[in-house]
């Protein structure tokens, strides 16, 4: 779609696909190789785009801090930080929140439902709200706005599970990474990658493998979004 910005995801999992621990804290189970990983995937968007639940359950700061591709961003004419987009169904931002310490970047919340006033004024001067509360394509029109508004391009987003689901059922996924670390969690109604194992999407997506690469036992992938036709199995027999 020429109008949307590119979309790119990046997930670390466990090797049977979990995306959180126990205690809902979805990073601390890979490298610090991982970590690195997911500072360079994030320095490649115009705008991080991050779900509500993972930046509070995740303490997120959605920075970037290694100096080296902050200073790259900057030799090539982008802001050091990438724009900071939060989305949330219920509008229910903490001003607690850790994010809202750091004003390294304009910080974007956008909800489904109408802020209150007087939560509304408890946010820094570098937050901008965008609501809407009406109508069901919140991420289509999230995404036209930062495009139009902000010039946005290319957005990096780092989860949670239901907004990438939401990704996925409006086919806006463009491309994909994931590390998956060689650790398993087990738990039947643990997170996966869609989220909660509630049934399947409405139909099946597609990619195909652009790059594999192993570190310390980790495994770094990144996925093209495949929209071919899938190959019809009846007729090659």
């Amino acid at each position: 779609m020429k109008h949307l910005p590119k979309i790119l995801v990046n997930f670390a999992m466990t090797a049977d696909g979990k995306v959180s621990t126990r205690n809902g804290t979805p990073s601390n189970f890979t490298s610090q190789a991982d970590k690195r990983r997911l500072s360079e995937i994030r320095a490649m968007g115009d705008a991080l785009l991050v779900g509500r639940n993972t930046v509070a359950s995740d303490s997120m700061s959605m920075g970037l801090s290694p100096a080296d591709l902050r200073d790259k961003r900057v030799a090539a004419g982008k802001a050091a930080v990438p724009l900071r987009v939060i989305v949330s169904e219920t509008g229910k931002f903490d001003p607690g929140w850790r994010v809202f310490s750091n004003s390294d970047s304009p910080l974007v919340l956008c909800s489904a439902q109408k802020i209150p006033e007087s939560l509304a004024n408890k946010f820094p001067d570098f937050v901008q709200i965008v609501q809407f509360p009406r109508g069901k394509s919140l991420i289509a029109r999230l995404l036209k706005l930062l495009h139009r508004r902000w010039g946005v391009k290319q957005i990096v987003c780092e989860g949670g599970a239901t907004l990438f689901k939401s990704l996925l059922n409006d086919d806006l996924v463009d491309d994909l990474y994931i590390t998956i670390a060689p650790v398993i969690f087990g738990g039947g109604k643990s997170i996966s990658l869609s989220g909660l194992p509630l049934g399947f999407l409405p139909h099946e997506h597609r990619f195909r493998l652009k790059s594999l690469e192993t570190h310390g036992g980790e495994a770094f992938l990144h996925y093209l979004r495949d929209r071919r036709p899938p190959p019809n199995l009846k007729d090659s027999k």
